[in-house]
């Protein structure tokens, strides 16, 4: 029988330095594929994923996962910013609870790194992924990218669609956008790489709009549909498809001067509870029938042999925006401090 649970939790960041590291696991999980033991992995039973996934999307990868293996998938689901303090708040308490991460915040994953929370893991999915979407440790590789785009309602826009980020900018637009981001800085490393190409004076112009502030993508994605807002700027490109899909009023736009693209990883915890279970989990996650799923659900993934998502350019297309993770990592506190005294409000810094 499938055990799905779903927890929510109230976090704050720990992103201080002197967070101490977790305790080793008792025995090391497997390193490569070939070292996974199924029978090992079927008699642990279950493997425990935290993840900033769309939930409707974890629920139908692990169904299928369950269904195929007969292991049970227990998760956490919140931001990165979330799933980043969970992982740090159990290790310095010495109560290591997941097997894997999985965040769409890359610079959170390099810091469980330097913390030595990762167990290094060859995946077989290596030959298809690029170099610079996977560790040359082995310790994260790339499962998704996320596309930060245009949402807006068609009701109110549909005649004249804002085509490039500066459309937003102009006094028609005073009032009238919202943007996504937790008080704990989630989102903000796509500001940081929409100021790196364009400029930071873009940011004050958008601010100077005086855009709606929610705390998650998919609330976000409610405001436009229901047209209290006429447009999102930096939006989820799988929920901006999703809500078309679905016959909500409301369309997209990939801007040709850029998007932002965000990676998400994933990489197993050297404390796991369940490390068969879980490196088998990880690595059926990152096989062509895991990531068909990812896709399925509007997600991009990061194999050079799958398809973009039904209704999406493919990203050969499109001018992607890539920021250097390892400096937002290092620059992390500066730039919050910069948004924050644009936008206001809380930042995470």
């Amino acid at each position: 029988m499938l055990i799905t649970r779903r927890f929510t939790i109230i976090a704050t960041p720990v992103w201080a330095a002197g967070a101490s590291r977790a305790h080793a696991a008792a025995e090391a999980g497997p390193q490569s594929a070939s070292q996974i033991d199924l029978a090992r992995a079927r008699a642990e039973g279950k493997v425990v994923i935290y993840t900033s996934l769309d939930t409707q999307i974890v629920d139908s990868m692990n169904k299928v996962f369950s269904g195929k293996y007969g292991i049970a998938v227990q998760y956490f689901r919140g931001g990165p910013g979330d799933v980043t303090s969970k992982i740090l708040a159990e290790a310095d308490a010495g109560r290591p609870q997941a097997d894997i991460v999985d965040a769409g915040d890359l610079a959170s994953v390099l810091l469980m790194k330097e913390r030595g929370l990762l167990n290094p893991f060859r995946s077989d999915a290596e030959r298809e992924i690029a170099p610079h979407l996977r560790d040359a440790d082995g310790t994260w590789i790339t499962n998704r990218l996320t596309q930060a785009i245009v949402h807006y309602n068609t009701r109110e826009l549909g005649a004249a669609p804002p085509q490039h980020w500066v459309d937003l900018t102009r006094s028609g637009f005073n009032g009238r956008l919202v943007y996504s981001s937790a008080s704990n800085g989630d989102h903000a490393p796509r500001l940081v790489t929409m100021a790196d190409a364009f400029g930071w004076d873009l940011l004050q112009k958008l601010a100077a709009t005086k855009p709606l502030r929610m705390q998650s993508p998919q609330l976000t994605t409610q405001v436009i549909e229901r047209g209290e807002r006429g447009a999102c700027f930096l939006q989820n490109d799988n929920l901006s498809l999703r809500s078309k899909v679905e016959g909500k009023p409301t369309d997209f736009v990939f801007p040709s001067e850029g998007v932002p693209s965000e990676i998400a990883a994933s990489a197993l915890l050297r404390s796991a509870v369940h490390p068969h279970a879980g490196a088998l989990y990880h690595e059926w996650r990152m096989s062509p029938e895991g990531q068909a799923l990812q896709v399925k659900g509007g997600k991009y993934s990061a194999r050079s042999d799958m398809p973009p998502p039904e209704g999406f350019p493919p990203l050969s297309s499109l001018k992607l925006l890539n920021l250097d993770y390892a400096l937002y990592k290092k620059n992390r506190d500066k730039h919050l401090d910069r948004i924050a005294s644009i936008f206001g409000g809380e930042w995470g810094n």
